[in-house]
């Protein structure tokens, strides 16, 4: 990695710390985060032309970072239940640990980022979504009639649905409880018993 590079994620890396710690982001100004990155605020203009192109590249590094801590926890040899609780509260340390702002520009898709989690999603977490659907059928957690593409669909149904509904996400902490909700109806859909639909 070059010189421009590691002093690049230097400072995206110094970025994400900052927000972590800070309860509003918006107040962590390009001259704190440069001094805390040991270069000019110059240096972090030239580097990403403006905060909100940072801030952008902050939220490409959450995303990396849960995606990678998925596959870790998808490749352990924990139970499918056990790695799918862990999955969820996973997303939620993280994403509690950062600002609103952050998590807002990831879920809603902002316009910004929209084309990064578009790659990221076809080329790592579609594979992902995969190795979870055969892991959930071997362990009878997961109906084995259930297809790739209908679980793919449904997936990207899902995915739509999230980003249409931003106004939720924007302050999201406070409705966790409906986001808790949404992603148990996800995963178990609204019936209690078993009815054949199709019969």
């Amino acid at each position: 990695m070059g010189i421009n590079l590691r002093k690049r994620q230097r400072i995206i890396d110094t970025t994400v710390n900052l927000f972590l710690h800070s309860d509003d982001v918006r107040k962590v100004s390009v001259e704190a985060i440069a001094a805390s990155a040991c270069v000019s605020p110059t240096t972090v203009y030239n580097q990403f032309g403006t905060r909100d192109t940072l801030v952008i590249e902050a939220a490409k590094n959450l995303i990396r970072d849960i995606v990678e801590r998925v596959r870790v926890i998808l490749h352990s040899d924990m139970t499918f239940d056990d790695k799918m609780r862990a999955v969820i509260s996973n997303k939620l340390e993280i994403s509690s640990k950062v600002n609103d702002e952050v998590v807002y520009k990831v879920i809603s898709q902002d316009k910004n980022i929209a084309p990064y989690l578009e790659k990221i999603y076809t080329s790592e977490v579609r594979q992902l979504w995969m190795e979870m659907l055969e892991q959930g059928k071997k362990q009878g957690f997961i109906d084995t009639s259930l297809d790739q593409e209908a679980f793919i669909t449904y997936m990207n149904i899902i995915r739509a649905g999230f980003a249409s509904q931003a106004g939720l996400f924007e302050h999201w902490k406070d409705n966790i409880e409906m986001i808790e909700k949404l992603t148990q109806l996800m995963f178990f859909g609204f019936l209690k018993k078993d009815i054949d639909l199709f019969d």
